[in-house]
């Protein structure tokens, strides 16, 4: 019994506690959503206390780098107008040198003194006293300095560098400037003027030393290391500071600033939240009382009758905003992919066709005329292709600056043939934007059902195969589907992964072809070429596998796995006696990129002038300009030479070829081989030796077929010949063999 009554009191009480869970529930509501209005005001002001005391900081490091920057700018004025002086009178010595610096230097510049180094090694300063010890300094000798003065020789250009260890003692800014001297035909480099400025002047001028921010300056815009903040702390950057940039034409710096003591120190959000709670508190009682007295099912009811329809209205428009791009109105991919699950066959015997477009030139649009341009290029497309759809046919876009068009027919080849010269001519047509003509132009790949097909999901596949064979073509063209593309499609895949196979399994393997000094026919040196030992199709040559290493991205392995072969052959050929003055091996420009490559060509044993990289003219010399200019300059210190291979055949220009003065260029053999027939050739070959020999640059002539060919480049002036006509590409051990037998000739011929 006793048993039976405790059991009545538990669900006595559970029943009490769930009818006032339910009578509370408005005002549990009511208080959640209070609470989230506090947390969000908060936040609010918040950000805004952020935003206002960012705003304080950035327009204090605003007046802070402005004065940096105009003060590195005076100072460099004057340095510039020290250096016209020089010029004037390269030869003023010691005293005219410091009367000259005396008037030029300013009580209010941050300049402290000047040494200039007539080629390279210092000879003058000002003041003289305290900077004895700077006089003789060679910038080519001294490790800490070389780089910069080099730079500066080099580039052409002002190079700011600091804070630096003097020779003289202490640290400061060095600005560098190279002085010319004009002969009346051309600039004379005469050497290097520098300026020392004085670190805690300039810091103390521009106002860093009396703010009460904390501030870092680095030389780059996100510094990882602490060698790369020379003021301040590298933490300074890890704090959401505000960052503002000092941008002058020989560097860039990067500030840093934020409160001393960290952001959000005296925004009194405590208070505030204290008196939004208490104003929630407020709010929320009432509620809690008008919501038991307004709640009634009768107006529930009712309004849910009235937002029926809009609920309806709603639907239909969130289902055609999920069919359809926002941006032109045209059917999406998941409209294209529900029509080809679902065709809507107009009549039984029509097929599906499929055209697959791509512009060609929106790339370059959308990064000259930003977004807005691009945009634009997207509609007026749009509504080109939408102009041209019958009752039955669908233009989409499927992404980015792809669309497709589809259509039906009983006879598709001829329709799909007439549209996709139809699309490629509409969007062919100039666009306008912002009052200026542009030609896009479109790629277009072709494909529709057979009568065989079942899988309609296959055909936009197929569609966007012939797309890519329309774009290998050229631009502005049409390409259809065959069974051929599919099948070089399989073929293209399976050699890809046999090459990514193969570099694992170490069959690539190196040939060498011999070059040639043109008067004597002795081997000058070898060629290193990449070979594939397939294990069932043999040795293929580059030709075969190159496009699947490009698209792989493992261009950079195999040009490491053939120089690591070429030089144990080099070793080796050295062991054995062999006369091969120097290994060339051709690097690309995913290998020239790789962050790795300067390390790991630093540890190689190899001497002076026996490596030498063979750099294609088709790495886009100009708009890899910058990069190269530090990379190149580095390997040729490394004793590494340099040679442009199948030079003439593209866009390069000579100038950008010649600013990294290789040793060698190579003339294509598509050069070479009509000379015998063509006089004009011939003086097209002859100008580039005369280039060559002008700029101290050898000349190699590949693809030499016959010995006329060899003799007439001997006569012309050609260094070195390459080609069949004298030896093919061969193994290293063919290439013992074939310099043993050289050397049985030579022998035979002397005595």
């Amino acid at each position: 019994m006793k048993f039976r009554r405790n059991t009545k009191t538990i669900r006595g009480l559970a029943g009490s506690l769930m009818s006032h869970a339910s009578a509370f529930a408005p005002a549990i509501f009511a208080a959640v959503i209070a609470a989230i209005v506090v947390w969000v005001a908060t936040n609010w002001r918040l950000e805004r206390s952020l935003a206002n005391e960012r705003s304080v900081v950035a327009g204090e490091l605003a007046t802070m780098s402005s004065r940096l920057q105009t003060n590195l700018n005076s100072n460099v004025k004057l340095l510039q107008g020290l250096a016209a002086g020089i010029a004037v009178d390269p030869a003023m010595g010691q005293n005219r040198f410091s009367k000259l610096a005396a008037q030029i230097l300013q009580p209010d510049s941050q300049l402290r003194s000047f040494a200039a180094a007539p080629d390279m090694v210092v000879q003058w300063v000002y003041p003289e006293k305290g900077n004895e010890r700077a006089i003789g300094l060679d910038y080519r000798r001294n490790e800490k300095q070389r780089a910069a003065a080099m730079l500066a020789r080099n580039t052409h250009n002002i190079v700011l560098t600091g804070p630096v260890e003097l020779v003289q003692g202490g640290t400061a800014f060095v600005v560098r400037c190279p002085v010319y001297i004009d002969d009346g035909n051309s600039q004379i480099f005469w050497g290097l003027l520098s300026g020392i400025i004085d670190i805690p002047r300039l810091y103390r001028d521009s106002g860093l030393s009396s703010t009460e921010l904390e501030i870092a300056i680095s030389t780059t815009p996100e510094p990882n290391s602490a060698k790369q903040v020379f003021f301040g702390s590298l933490e300074t950057f890890e704090k959401k500071p505000v960052v503002a940039s000092v941008d002058m034409t020989y560097g860039r710096w990067s500030l840093a600033a934020l409160p001393r003591h960290g952001w959000g120190q005296n925004n009194g959000i405590g208070t505030f939240e204290l008196y939004a709670s208490l104003l929630a508190l407020c709010v929320v009682a009432p509620i809690v009382w008008v919501g038991f007295l307004i709640k009634s099912r009768q107006k529930t009811i009712e309004k849910l009758r009235l937002h029926k329809s809009k609920l309806v209205r709603t639907r239909q428009r969130l289902e055609h905003l999920s069919l359809h791009d926002a941006l032109t109105g045209l059917p999406n991919r998941r409209f294209v992919d529900q029509m080809i699950s679902q065709p809507p066959r107009p009549d039984p015997q029509d097929r599906l066709i499929l055209i697959h477009i791509d512009l060609d030139r929106f790339k370059e649009i959308n990064d000259t005329k930003g977004h807005a341009g691009g945009d634009m290029v997207l509609q007026t497309t749009a509504s080109r292709l939408a102009e041209m759809t019958g009752p039955n046919d669908v233009a989409a876009r499927i992404g980015g600056d792809e669309f497709v068009f589809a259509s039906w027919s009983s006879d598709p080849e001829p329709k799909a043939t007439e549209l996709a010269r139809q699309i490629v001519d509409a969007l062919q047509q100039t666009i306008f934007i912002d009052g200026a003509g542009y030609v896009v132009g479109a790629s277009v790949g072709v494909a529709w059902e057979r009568a065989r097909d079942r899988d309609l999901g296959q055909l936009l596949l197929n569609a966007d195969l012939a797309l890519y064979e329309a774009k290998k073509a050229g631009r502005g063209r049409a390409a259809v589907f065959t069974e051929e593309l599919r099948s070089a499609a399989i073929h293209s895949k399976e050699l890809a992964d046999d090459f990514n196979q193969a570099l694992d399994r170490d069959e690539l393997v190196a040939f060498f072809q011999p070059q040639f000094n043109a008067v004597t026919l002795d081997i000058a040196g070898v060629e290193a070429l990449a070979r594939w030992n397939h294990p069932r199709k043999g040795v293929l040559g580059p030709d075969k596998f190159l496009d699947a290493a490009e698209k792989l991205g493992r261009t950079g392995d195999m040009d490491r796995l053939i120089l690591q072969k070429a030089l144990f052959e080099l070793t080796r050929w050295d062991g054995l006696g062999m006369q091969i003055p120097r290994v060339s091996v051709n690097i690309s420009a995913r290998r020239l990129a790789q962050p790795s490559l300067l390390t790991e060509l630093s540890e190689l044993p190899i001497a002076k002038g026996r490596l030498c990289f063979e750099l294609l003219e088709t790495i886009s010399f100009d708009d890899l300009q910058p990069a190269l200019s530090e990379i190149i300059p580095t390997i040729k210190a490394l004793g590494i030479e340099i040679e442009i291979d199948d030079f003439g055949t593209e866009h390069a220009s000579i100038v950008s070829l010649l600013r990294f003065e290789p040793r060698r260029l190579k003339i294509d053999r598509e050069i070479i081989k009509p000379i015998i027939a063509s006089p004009s050739q011939r003086r097209l070959v002859s100008s580039i030796i005369e280039i060559g020999r002008s700029q101290n640059i050898d000349i190699v002539a590949e693809g030499v077929e016959t010995m006329e060919h060899a003799k007439i480049l001997k006569d012309l002036g050609c260094h070195l010949l390459q080609g069949y006509a004298l030896a093919r590409p061969m193994t290293s051990d063919q290439l013992i063999e074939f310099c043993r037998m050289k050397g049985k000739g030579t022998a035979k011929a002397s005595r």
